[in-house]
């Protein structure tokens, strides 16, 4: 067994200790193979800290390795899964052991509690938080507020808003809605922000930043309205022609919006596309790839025929109008029922409410999807089912799971 003397923290060195004292024997791993020692077991006084022991792990690391490849690293100590923040007779008193037992270390990097840069107040409640996914550039963050804005922050900047819009609308104004929102969430390519409120809308809005002016400007594309309450989760993934945004409400209903480029929003919820001639000829195959892959998501589910947006004449994205959209899809987390008072048809029941909600996480090589599966969904609810979806398929209930409650 190794015999660590004490260390005499008023040097840099190991000194005999000039009394007898209690010593433990402890054994020390890591997966940081490029840090990693031979595990001992070593004799160390049982009044040794954090800061000892990471003295006494650099100490056998210059030893083993190429003194010039590092400094002197400071390190954390894992005991039975907790942290060591005492002394090692502290931690062997508390946990009703002696000095005789061999305590197994495991060491990490230790790391600063992190540091508070800014605080900024909002004028109301901050519902959400959300960062761009712009690596070139520095990352935007931006937040959604319970007064109707939406916020921007830059790192460089923290303690004020670099920019900031108001989403609130006069329709929602005239009916009275709620104009509180509860998502603000970037597209994958950190050109637009989409948000959803408790008005029941889900708005893309394009964002633009005029480097050699320092300032931002954004402009609403379209809107959408598939929630009969407020719409409680968002999450963006990246289709093959522009983002594709999933939806979850209070109603307990699922809604998948396509933005596709070449498509102009419609104000009517009640257009589809429809299928055009085989026959005809396009300029080029990216129209006859997006209508296949629309079409395949433009089937009944649920027992409800799904919305797609729909236009009587295609064009480029730039010429968009902000308008209205139709949802590509609509799912149920639950099943809709009728009412056992009323008997009013296809009520949720306030169980129903989707609590959160995702687009599958992809783990290929490749990123033009952004690392999400834009076919393939998740939800989970006040019912404690998680579900999955294959949307694909006109968003057949793939698999998912019933979580006791």
């Amino acid at each position: 067994m190794a015999s660590i003397t004490e260390y005499d923290g008023r040097s840099s060195a190991f000194t005999p200790a000039a009394v007898v004292v209690e010593q433990v024997p402890i054994t020390l791993t890591t997966s940081l193979t490029q840090y990693a020692i031979p595990s001992g077991p070593y004799m160390v006084p049982t009044s040794w800290r954090r800061t000892h022991l990471s003295t006494l792990v650099n100490k056998i690391i210059s030893t083993t390795s190429d003194p010039s490849s590092t400094g002197s690293i400071p390190f954390d100590f894992i005991c039975d899964s907790s942290l060591l923040r005492t002394t090692l007779g502290e931690y062997l008193e508390s946990s009703g052991l002696t000095s005789e037992t061999t305590l197994n270390l495991e060491y990490v990097r230790s790391t600063l509690p992190p540091t508070r840069l800014a605080t900024y107040e909002h004028d109301d409640w901050v519902s959400s938080v959300d960062c761009s996914y712009n690596l070139s550039a520095s990352n935007i963050y931006t937040t959604s507020s319970y007064d109707g804005s939406v916020r921007l922050f830059s790192p460089s900047k923290p303690e004020e808003a670099v920019y900031t819009f108001s989403t609130i609308n006069k329709a929602t104004v005239q009916a009275a809605k709620n104009v509180s929102l509860t998502q603000a969430k970037w597209t994958l390519d950190s050109n637009a922000i989409v948000t959803g409120g408790m008005d029941g809308r889900v708005q893309l809005w394009n964002i633009s930043e005029n480097v050699d002016h320092g300032t931002w400007s954004s402009s609403k594309k379209w809107h959408g309205e598939a929630h009969n309450g407020p719409v409680c989760a968002i999450d963006v993934a990246q289709g093959p022609f522009g983002a594709s945004v999933l939806s979850g409400g209070w109603d307990g209903i699922l809604a998948i919006w396509d933005d596709l480029p070449s498509s102009s929003p419609s104000s009517s919820a009640d257009n589809v596309i429809e299928a055009e001639s085989e026959h005809e000829d396009h300029d080029d195959d990216d129209v006859e790839q997006e209508d296949e892959i629309a079409s395949k998501r433009r089937k009944t589910t649920n027992g409800r025929p799904s919305k797609v947006s729909s236009c009587s004449k295609r064009a480029p994205a730039s010429s968009s109008k902000t308008g209205s959209l139709d949802p590509t899809m609509i799912l149920y987390h639950a099943t809709p029922a009728s009412h056992s008072v009323t008997g009013s048809k296809n009520v949720l029941h306030p169980s129903s409410r989707i609590t959160s909600l995702l687009f599958e996480t992809t783990f290929s090589s490749s990123d033009e999807n952004g690392g999400k599966n834009p076919n393939s969904a998740w939800s989970a609810g006040y019912n404690g089912i998680l579900k999955g979806w294959d949307l694909s398929s006109g968003g057949s209930y793939s698999r998912g799971s019933t979580h006791t409650l």
